[in-house]
């Protein structure tokens, strides 16, 4: 027998109900029509009584078979489809497919099939959903990964060793990059009594900044092996004008920055010679008791206006400590307010600290920095290089 002929000879909860309900309407209708009568004639009192008794029987009837109606084709099955939709709410996995049962053919069995199809339609939902996140998690695994090893790549390019050989524990480096990579990192080359280091900042962040600080780093080691280490002024200005012509056609957007902040100090241990050129960083030095500084050219490398960077002139003397800081140190937000750190309050720092052991001020300065910051995120990459010469 089809599903179709079944639904046209079972009756539906409705016509059943409307059933029951002309059938009640009729007998409470003879019954008022019987009292009525019985008024008006008393000598038919008592075969009326009988009749009424007997109708009354009946609507009792017709009430019992209206509540076993409803607890068999309402209550029921919707008792069971509760405890169905909890069993389906709280299955282990989607893979079990379970769905209500459909029991006949009146409202609620189609309420029952249209529940099981939304049901399916929403476990194919899932389904595509699950592996189009699984196909994201492998993608973002994926540039995860080769993030992590840019990571790697870039840290090689820092020369760490070859600064804790010059200075041992008379240095510190604090880098923090804002994401995995950067664009600040800090460069240092060896030639003799001389030396040559400093911090840079280029424009980006991630891997953008990252990209660009191996292209800086390329243009500064051929600007040092052009004219030397000797001038910072001049290495800025040879990498300047070098790295021009490289990103002349990256210059052309506006949209897109390649500008470069840089701070370079070179030291001549047997003169006891220092001098200092800069790109919008300042060198700051102290002895405890004061804080002096030289502001670097107002201008970045490969900025649209040209600058031409100068050499300063700084005292070398073994009771100073050095520092150089790129931007983010300044710009980060904290405090009570959000301001920015700003250059009077890292003057403050450098005055507390200067006179400690450098490993001392390393802590020092990272935890200083962290209390300031507190719950507001890191807004740029951060690098800072400090060092005393003995």
């Amino acid at each position: 027998m089809s599903w179709r002929s079944r639904h046209s000879r079972e009756l539906s909860i409705r016509n059943i109900f409307l059933l029951l309900a002309i059938l009640n309407g009729v007998v409470l209708c003879y019954l008022i029509y019987s009292a009525w009568s019985a008024l008006q004639d008393s000598a038919a009192g008592q075969m009326h009584a009988h009749t009424t008794l007997f109708l009354a029987i009946l609507l009792v009837i017709g009430v019992t078979i209206s509540y076993r109606i409803v607890s068999q084709r309402v209550i029921r099955p919707l008792r069971r489809l509760a405890w169905e939709s909890y069993a389906i709410a709280h299955q282990p996995s989607l893979e079990d497919d379970l769905v209500l049962n459909v029991e006949g053919s009146d409202e609620i069995s189609s309420l029952t099939k249209a529940f099981n199809q939304v049901l399916r339609s929403q476990r194919d939902a899932i389904v595509q959903l699950d592996s189009a996140n699984q196909k994201l998690r492998d993608v973002n695994r994926k540039v995860s990964d080769s993030i992590q090893y840019a990571a790697l790549l870039q840290k090689s390019i820092l020369p760490d060793r070859l600064i804790k050989e010059r200075f041992g524990p008379d240095h510190f480096v604090l880098w923090m990059p804002r994401d995995t990579v950067g664009g600040d990192y800090y460069v240092f080359h060896d030639e003799g009594p001389c030396c040559l280091a400093g911090v840079a900042d280029c424009a980006g962040h991630g891997v953008s900044g990252a990209m660009m600080t191996m292209l800086a780093r390329a243009g500064i080691d051929r600007a040092i092996q052009q004219i030397g280490i000797n001038s910072p002024a001049a290495v800025l200005n040879a990498t300047n004008a070098g790295m021009s012509q490289v990103l002349s056609e990256a210059r052309l957007s506006r949209t897109i920055a390649t500008t470069m902040d840089m701070g370079l100090v070179f030291m001549d241990l047997e003169s006891r010679q220092m001098r200092y050129a800069g790109a919008r960083i300042s060198l700051f030095w102290s002895d405890g008791t004061t804080v002096q500084c030289v502001r670097g050219g107002n201008r970045s490398l490969w900025d649209r206006r040209t600058c031409a960077y100068e050499d300063h002139l700084i005292p070398m003397d073994s009771g100073y400590t050095y520092y150089l800081a790129t931007d983010g140190v300044f710009d980060q937000s904290g405090g009570e307010h959000g301001y920015g750190l700003g250059a009077d309050r890292f003057r403050q720092w450098i005055l507390e600290h200067a006179t400690k052991p450098l490993p001392e001020q390393h802590e020092d300065f990272s935890k200083a920095l962290a209390a300031f910051m507190g719950e507001f995120p890191q807004r740029d990459d951060i690098t800072m290089l400090s060092f005393r010469v003995l």
